[in-house]
């Protein structure tokens, strides 16, 4: 198992699978900050018998510092590569460099578009929270027609009260949207985790170009009462985060967003739009019934986490169980 350096790390990634946004290195240094102090990004590149296989990773310090946890970042990744599907010496050789580098355990949130379900070691335990919505904005597609009559109503609605909707590539600065973004999250009482600080903005910022990133904003009397920020690259345009003003939820200024958003991709040749999934629930949950009414004709995508111990004794010290059931690992969970 080498470890790819950072200058190297697109080019490998684009060499064995997709140079996909959430597989950048520039991703993996934003979601950083997102993470504990002292979190870095590291891409693990496996050769066997003429196949590769390339697993960009996040290093968390584990609380008492004696070590570390390691993790897709937030979004989607997991393991891509020339390889058909994961073979035992690939989970032998992560196994052995996680123990080496003191690494206890290791989460991996799959990538539905890129499919790599396949390549995870075979010992992980699986786990399918719910499936994502990928809305089909092939060129011909009719996308506002396609939408669920309840969401044509609502754009209808918006556009009706005046709503305008502004698209931004790689705006110079994301504190308009921040703002919004963070008054929607105070509103539904969201994990302080999703409160991401000054330095992750920074940093994406930052790397606006290199990550693509394209700022949906719907504007009401003067004022934004809707936005989306998204990650535009290749064929996908990715939906990360978003965010809405009272005002603008009772006019439906995010579903004029997200259409407007599904078009600018359809524009430009892209073909999926990917929403991401639901929260508790899923396929049941409120978030993701609202993303699928977008693209009710298209079935979504299969969704899965792969959870790996690679120190038994240290996972279990830790832990205080041997089992992986529920949040893993459960020193990171939020409760």
């Amino acid at each position: 198992m080498d470890v790819v350096p950072d200058a190297h790390w697109d080019k490998v990634i684009g060499e064995v699978g997709p140079l996909e946004t959430y597989l950048r290195c520039a991703y993996h240094r934003v979601s950083a900050h997102a993470e504990p102090p002292g979190t870095r990004p590291v891409l693990l590149l496996h050769s066997d018998g003429g196949a590769e296989i390339a697993l960009p990773l996040l290093l968390r310090p584990l609380p008492d510092g004696s070590g570390w946890d390691a993790t897709s970042a937030y979004g989607y990744g997991g393991p891509v590569g020339t390889a058909s599907r994961a073979t035992a010496a690939f989970g032998e050789a992560l196994d052995r460099w996680a123990r080496e580098n003191r690494v206890v355990t290791t989460f991996l949130r799959l990538h539905p578009l890129v499919g790599n379900v396949a390549l995870v070691p075979a010992g992980a335990e699986l786990v399918s929270p719910g499936p994502t919505v990928a809305w089909d904005v092939t060129p011909g597609r009719d996308l506002a027609a396609a939408q669920h009559a309840h969401h044509r109503r609502a754009v209808a609605r918006a556009r009706k009260a005046g709503v305008t909707v502004r698209i931004v590539e790689a705006p110079e600065t994301l504190d308009r949207f921040r703002e919004l973004y963070e008054e929607t999250m105070r509103r539904q009482r969201a994990d302080t985790f999703y409160l991401f600080p000054d330095a992750y903005w920074a940093a994406l910022e930052a790397e606006r170009h290199e990550l693509g990133v394209v700022v949906v904003e719907g504007w009401l009397d003067g004022e934004v009462a809707a936005a989306l920020l998204c990650f535009a690259g290749g064929p996908w345009l990715h939906y990360h985060l978003g965010g809405s003003s009272d005002a603008g939820r009772t006019v439906g200024a995010s579903h004029l967003c997200f259409l407007s958003a599904a078009t600018w991709a359809q524009s430009r040749g892209m073909s999926r739009f990917h929403l991401g999934g639901g929260t508790a629930g899923g396929a049941e949950s409120p978030l993701f019934v609202f993303k699928r009414r977008f693209d009710p004709g298209s079935e979504p995508l299969a969704f899965s986490v792969a959870k790996l111990v690679h120190d038994p004794a240290r996972h279990a010290a830790l832990a205080g169980t041997d089992s992986t059931a529920g949040f893993f690992p459960p020193w990171r969970s939020p409760a």
